[in-house]
């Protein structure tokens, strides 16, 4: 990534020094006005809101739902699905998509998950560090995930002939999808339970 030459680096905390600064295909702007060098990702100055609110933004399914169900929602959801000490775990397991978008599942085979984990890598780890949930992602998340997957197909997506037979069992209760600024307030009161204020 090219930088431009060495400058004595600014005080503010959320900006890069405009004598030093990434090219703008590399840096993220964030709607708090933060900004994300995505090969050096820093998320020590970022606070929750920063996640919540794009997760809260983003629909699932790239917006193939019946009604608008937030990525929020979801992380949410399987929050509750997981089992004992791994709530909070997988509330945090989609907190990339902040800055990456929701990649259907569809797209990561075709365009290969491998290629896709190493580019996003150094966000979920720096996310982790900053934000404290397990990195690489333990199974139980990863299943809690599946079971809300299996949950979401069921009462968000029209009627449809995919085989989804390898996924675990949907959860009993239906969604109930909720408006963006609703998810985000939803995913930070599960967070402020799962974390403290």
């Amino acid at each position: 990534m090219a930088r431009r030459s060495k400058s004595p680096t600014i005080a503010h905390p959320d900006q890069f020094d405009l004598l030093e600064f990434p090219e703008p295909t590399a840096v993220l702007l964030t709607y708090s006005g933060r900004t994300v060098d995505l090969e050096r990702p820093d998320f020590s100055r970022f606070e929750i809101d920063d996640i919540a609110r794009p997760l809260a933004y983003q629909c699932r399914f790239v917006g193939n739902t019946r009604a608008f169900y937030s990525v929020a929602q979801h992380c949410v959801l399987a929050s509750h699905l997981a089992p004992p000490g791994f709530a909070y775990d997988a509330l945090m397991h989609d907190g990339e998509e902040a800055f990456t978008g929701d990649w259907p599942t569809p797209w990561k085979v075709k365009i290969g998950r491998e290629a896709i984990k190493q580019a996003i890598e150094p966000i979920k780890r720096a996310l982790a560090e900053r934000f404290g949930f397990r990195h690489p992602e333990p199974h139980a998340v990863k299943l809690a995930d599946q079971r809300a997957l299996a949950t979401e197909l069921r009462d968000l997506c029209a009627p449809h002939r995919v085989n989804w037979q390898d996924l675990p069992p949907a959860a009993a209760l239906p969604i109930m999808p909720l408006a963006p600024d609703q998810a985000m307030a939803a995913f930070l009161e599960r967070y402020r339970e799962l974390r403290g204020p």
